[in-house]
């Protein structure tokens, strides 16, 4: 599938946001409530709220990270 750079962008962050926040809430809910009564409607709630704003910070923080590194570091040519 071709795809402009903007959606290929936008395809990877939603991706990377889902894979991280997944790992992330399922392991802080597991060692917070154990395994053995693991709440799954808590982790989906908890997921859902950091998907939205890992989502969302993973779109735009990267044009602002490298727009200040490269005021410091220049690129050897």
């Amino acid at each position: 599938m071709l795809v402009n750079l903007k959606t290929h962008r936008i395809v990877c962050s939603l991706v990377t946001a889902a894979i991280m926040t997944a790992i992330i809430s399922f392991t802080l809910t597991a060692v917070n409530s154990g395994l053995h009564a693991f709440p799954y409607h808590t982790w989906f709630r908890s997921w859902i709220i950091a998907f939205l704003l890992v989502f969302t910070i993973s779109f735009f923080l990267p044009k602002l990270v490298h727009r200040h590194v490269s005021r410091i570091v220049r690129i050897k040519e």
